[in-house]
């Protein structure tokens, strides 16, 4: 995404249009009102709606991208603060039902939704792989843990708690949620 502030604003404005209405409901006019620009303005920035759900789309990846960049020497104190980020990004967000949004886009663009998981999921891995070298030069793993099981527990806990809607409902911010699963994965994967 472009950093023209009103591309950003356009695309925030769709965030929130659409977890609040909808994929079905929404449409770029609504957008356009609630970013205080035209829908001419949308079309000369995205294209079309197609282009606006890309955009949207590659905003939701860049948040996963900024947790997973790290640095050879990270401790786990840098990998803590990059997932404590990445709650609090999320959290940014505006309210609504993540889980309910990428359903939409998945069966209305799925070419568009399976770059993003694809995105989302290559971050979350590289954030894994990032988290399990530290704890292996800091020789904290437990002998015969299968860590390929616990790559997949980390994934489904980070993305299930993010679109539940017993944490939305609850009102359970996204830092918190990064925070739990960090704190347990720790405690019942590495040694204290």
């Amino acid at each position: 995404m472009t950093t023209d502030t009103t591309a950003e604003r356009i695309v925030f404005a769709a965030i929130k249009t659409l977890l609040k209405r909808g994929m079905k409901r929404t449409s770029l006019v609504d957008v356009a009102y609630e970013a205080g620009v035209t829908r001419v303005t949308i079309y000369r920035y995205f294209g079309d709606r197609h282009g606006l759900v890309a955009a949207v789309c590659q905003h939701l990846t860049d948040i996963f991208r900024r947790a997973a960049k790290g640095n050879p020497g990270d401790s786990t104190h840098d990998i803590d603060v990059r997932l404590e980020r990445l709650g609090e990004e999320l959290g940014g967000l505006p309210p609504g039902n993540l889980l309910a949004l990428f359903d939409e886009i998945h069966r209305r663009y799925p070419p568009i939704y399976e770059e993003f998981r694809a995105a989302r999921d290559s971050a979350l891995d590289q954030l894994f792989e990032q988290a399990l070298a530290v704890a292996s030069q800091e020789r904290a793993i437990r002998e015969g843990v299968n860590l390929q099981v616990v790559k997949g527990m980390f994934r489904a806990l980070i993305m299930g708690l993010l679109d539940s809607a017993a944490m939305i409902a609850a009102n359970v911010p996204y830092a918190e949620i990064c925070e739990t699963v960090t704190t347990v994965l720790r405690h019942g994967v590495l040694k204290n």
